[in-house]
């Protein structure tokens, strides 16, 4: 499944960085991006991280996802990334495995 910043306006991290606003005259850079994507921003306690996708060998992220990213952060909207624990991820993928088989042999 291709992961949905890939299908809107697509943004390098530097990219990224340097369409983000100045706060106090200085840019976030790109490794402030990449920050951003895998660890992200804690608020009220619930983390929230930027959309990202990879184009091959590229990391991306897109203008729409960033807008996304900080409508969370600023209380706009509150669209929290899910973070599960590995015996959740772990059942998750089962249940998933489970339904791709399901639906594989309803097909033959």
């Amino acid at each position: 499944m291709r992961p949905q910043v890939l299908t809107e306006t697509a943004l390098t991290f530097a990219e990224a960085a340097a369409s983000c606003p100045a706060v106090s005259g200085k840019r976030p850079t790109r490794e402030t991006v990449l920050s951003w994507v895998e660890t992200g921003v804690r608020v009220n306690g619930v983390r929230v991280k930027l959309e990202a996708g990879r184009l091959g060998v590229k990391r991306l992220t897109s203008r729409e996802a960033l807008d996304r990213f900080f409508a969370a952060i600023s209380g706009e909207t509150v669209r929290p990334t899910v973070e599960l624990t590995p015996s959740e991820n772990l059942k998750d993928s089962a249940r998933k495995v489970s339904s791709l088989l399901t639906d594989f042999a309803n097909t033959r």
